[in-house]
């Protein structure tokens, strides 16, 4: 899979038809794959390659389900010939005729779009997906829609989903996209669960990630090529800490005792076991997270 910035890069076209799936992408639901799948469907029909076409920054000022970075592991996963990078803030003005016939026709050389339903581009994001369908006729290009899918009687969208995210739904979210996970460091803190013989790693939140709501959860926890069962905590561990700490995640992780501060960690988000509250002592919160233990094994049994 190659990348392609549109925004630095010195040759920014792709010089093959190519079919193109539009969109930003965060939390690649049900909708997503669907344009996905039209893309490929679509690409080797027509014997061309297939592109991506997203955001090196996000349109809307809100948590990403999905970084980057995960966007790009996805893609890659998938098979896609070509990602194309752009700037929302430098598109975000240029007309809906001028982003076909520069953009996609003269940069990445589509014969065929595919977008959701709800598609918006243009300056104002004034063009929806029957505009594009017309602009990118008038040149011999087509352009494959994806149906709305429903959720609760909503729409799905990843403004749901991070919704339900933010509420700890996220088992209820496995039904429309990958089980929501997050990326980070492993820090050093207290070591009170070592203490208390449940050593746990420590790591914050990356800027900009949506954050799960306040709570214990059953998860899993990528460490190399191998994947390990674990509890997660997300909050400010009000029995021990200052309940204006800021939020963070403490994972025990279930038959694994190596050592892991430095490193990089998945941790996979299963199941949404228990509200964060405060203990009356370390005993009672020991107690507590041994059954929140045995529920993390049976989870996986």
């Amino acid at each position: 899979m190659k990348v392609y910035d549109l925004k630095t890069m010195q040759i920014t076209e792709i010089r093959e038809n190519t079919v193109v799936a539009l969109g930003t992408f965060d939390g690649f639901h049900l909708g997503h794959a669907s344009v996905f799948k039209n893309a490929f469907y679509e690409a080797k029909k027509r014997r061309a390659k297939s592109v991506v076409y997203t955001f090196l920054d996000n349109p809307k000022s809100v948590a990403k389900i999905l970084t980057l970075e995960e966007k790009l592991d996805l893609f890659k996963r998938f098979g896609i010939d070509y990602v194309a990078l752009d700037s929302f803030e430098d598109v975000k003005t240029m007309s809906g005729e001028d982003f076909v016939s520069k953009v996609l026709v003269g940069q990445l050389c589509v014969v065929c779009a595919c977008c959701g339903f709800n598609y918006r581009f243009g300056s104002g994001a004034s063009k929806n997906a029957q505009d594009l369908k017309h602009l990118l006729g008038k040149v011999g290009g087509s352009v494959e829609i994806s149906e709305r899918i429903l959720i609760e009687n909503e729409t799905l969208s990843s403004t749901k989903l991070r919704k339900m995210i933010e509420n700890g739904q996220v088992g209820e979210i496995q039904a429309y996209m990958p089980p929501y996970s997050i990326y980070a460091r492993v820090e050093h803190g207290k070591k009170l669960g070592r203490e208390m013989g449940f050593p746990t790693i420590n790591q914050s939140i990356p800027q900009g990630k949506v954050v799960p709501k306040n709570g214990v959860y059953i998860t899993e926890c990528y460490i190399g090529e191998d994947t390990y069962p674990s509890i997660t905590n997300v909050g400010v561990r009000p029995t021990v800490d200052n309940p204006l700490a800021p939020v963070n995640m403490e994972t025990h992780i279930i038959g694994y005792n190596g050592f892991l501060y430095g490193s990089y960690i998945k941790v996979v988000f299963r199941e949404f076991v228990r509200n964060e509250r405060k203990f009356e002592s370390l005993d009672e919160l020991k107690k507590q997270i041994a059954i929140d233990i045995e529920k993390a094994k049976n989870y996986f049994i």
